[in-house]
């Protein structure tokens, strides 16, 4: 498991759940549907819990997004 933490704002998440397992099955279908699409990652929010999915360039800064903390890279 990844311990590095990363900021985004919850608004550009692609999809999330509550589940990990849910969370990554529609990454790998995101990234099957769209492999040039860049690097997909799965993070859970710090605050509640929730898995998102992400793409990697979406990363902002502390000022302007919400704690994660990165469970898979795509």
């Amino acid at each position: 498991m990844n311990n590095e933490n990363v900021f985004f704002n919850p608004g550009d998440a692609i999809s999330s759940s509550h589940d990990y397992k849910e969370a990554r099955r529609s990454a790998q279908i995101i990234k099957a549907d769209k492999p040039t699409a860049g690097q997909i990652i799965i993070a859970k929010n710090a605050k509640n819990g929730t898995y998102a999915i992400y793409l990697a360039e979406n990363a902002r800064d502390e000022k302007h997004g919400e704690p994660y903390k990165i469970t898979d890279k795509l």
